[in-house]
């Protein structure tokens, strides 16, 4: 009779188990590396507008190649990034970018945030870069 409980017991816990890596499975976090951009020619003007976010890692954390246009590329620049989760942080020096520090979100498909000198929501795609 203790053998059937151990058996039945132990078959309730990995079942519990099973379970509950199934159901964080469907929570992963998305990966944080990758390419974010909504760059694009504006044949209109005869301008390139947008900005690309490249956000990579090294053995000393996270950082971004960024680099914006209005009109005109600027300089890319490689700044340091904290993420934490889907969170991602960093701030653009000046000469690159008036707007400053950029606070943001990292998903499957986009890079969505707001520079601290800006009230205006960024929405960079997941893609390839548009000098590829």
């Amino acid at each position: 009779m203790k053998r059937m409980i151990h058996v039945f017991l132990m078959a309730l816990a990995l079942g519990l188990a099973s379970t509950v890596a199934a159901s964080s499975a469907g929570t992963k976090q998305p990966k944080p590396t990758g390419m974010f951009s909504d760059m694009e020619y504006n044949d209109d003007g005869g301008d390139l507008l947008g900005t690309e976010v490249f956000i990579t890692y090294a053995r000393d954390g996270y950082f971004v190649v960024y680099q914006s246009s209005e009109g005109e590329p600027t300089t890319p620049v490689v700044v340091p990034a904290t993420i934490s989760g889907t969170s991602i942080k960093f701030v653009v020096p000046k000469t690159s970018d008036p707007r400053g520090s950029f606070v943001g979100t990292i998903s499957a498909k986009e890079l969505t945030g707001s520079f601290s000198g800006s009230k205006e929501v960024i929405h960079l795609k997941r893609k390839a870069s548009y000098w590829q």
